[in-house]
């Protein structure tokens, strides 16, 4: 009979036991939650005997097929691992055009540093024939909320490209103006209001309130989860935070445009080294930046240029 055997469901989350042959709930205490969640793990079902006492038995030995398991779902950041640098910067540079296009109003671009980012955002907008200074302003460093208010003000109309300009994001009056900045409205208004105006280079009082037309790129080295949340809801984002075997498919994919003046054997021991002195050593700083001076190096013609190296990119314990 199966009137007495209950297999574990799970309702809500919580876990419960179900009659297989009426398909009612049990009441609740005829059997332990511990029982339940053990049938469940081992695939059992349980048979309540007239006495109350419980027995687990294969469900499969009792002619019932046990409840499937939901697969357990992908981790995003281990399939990133698996992404080819090539068409996550590719990607990178559609976005880039997309701001410069004027198709989005802003972009955050954040990862490991000495990846190549200021460097490919820059040349996609040249490509596009947009000039720095006139269509384009590049900035890079600490700013401060009234520093960038005055910034956005004089470039009102360009694309703004602010770089490891980090402080921002911790300053409450910054981030409440690139709200007003990267909001999606057709009019978005920008305000600054304190009883001292703000002046300009020459002296000039600035208005309280200007509307700004412009985009604005970020670039930072910091990890998107310290960004705002109504800065990341308002913008496109990339981030680029390789691993190493990542970052050495970057440098070889750029080796060859990298560094003109070295000869390729130079570049190739310099990656050689690199990667022996990755399987070494703990702290080996592995991006374009190390990779140039490891490659000069090689260039030299030192006696042991892996010595070198590590000198230059291994970082101090």
């Amino acid at each position: 009979m199966m009137n007495n055997v209950f297999k574990p469901v799970r309702i809500k989350g919580k876990i419960f036991a179900k009659n297989i042959q009426s398909g009612e709930i049990a009441e609740k205490g005829l059997i332990r939650d511990t029982q339940l969640r053990s049938a469940e793990q081992n695939g059992e079902v349980c048979v309540v005997a007239s006495s109350g006492r419980v027995t687990r038995l294969p469900a499969m030995e009792m002619g019932v097929m046990p409840e499937k398991k939901a697969p357990p779902k992908m981790s995003f950041m281990a399939s990133k691992a698996e992404i080819d640098p090539a068409v996550m910067f590719k990607n990178i540079e559609r976005l880039t055009k997309m701001v410069g296009k004027g198709i989005q109003p802003s972009l955050v671009i954040t990862g490991s540093a000495g990846t190549g980012k200021t460097h490919l955002v820059k040349q996609t907008l040249n490509e596009m024939g947009l000039e720095e200074s006139n269509h384009f302003v590049h900035f890079k460093g600490r700013a401060t909320a009234a520093g960038l208010f005055v910034t956005l003000y004089e470039n009102c109309d360009k694309i703004v490209v602010l770089d490891d300009c980090d402080s921002v994001f911790k300053d409450a009056d910054a981030v409440n103006i690139l709200k007003g900045a990267l909001d999606s409205y057709d009019t978005r208004k920008i305000s600054y209001l304190t009883t001292k105006p703000l002046k300009d280079e020459f002296g000039g009082h600035l208005p309280r309130t200007f509307e700004f037309t412009g985009k604005i790129i970020f670039i930072s080295n910091i990890a998107q989860s310290s960004l705002d949340e109504a800065i990341r809801s308002r913008s496109f984002v990339a981030d680029v935070d390789l691993t190493k075997g990542q970052m050495f498919e970057r440098v070889e994919q750029l080796m060859d445009k990298m560094e003109p003046s070295i000869p390729q054997p130079a570049k190739e021991q310099a990656v050689k080294l690199m990667r022996e002195l990755e399987a070494e050593f703990a702290g080996v700083d592995i991006n374009l930046r190390s990779f140039i001076k490891a490659a000069r190096i090689c260039a030299m013609g030192f006696d042991d240029p892996k010595m070198m190296i590590a000198e230059q990119i291994i970082e101090p314990q």
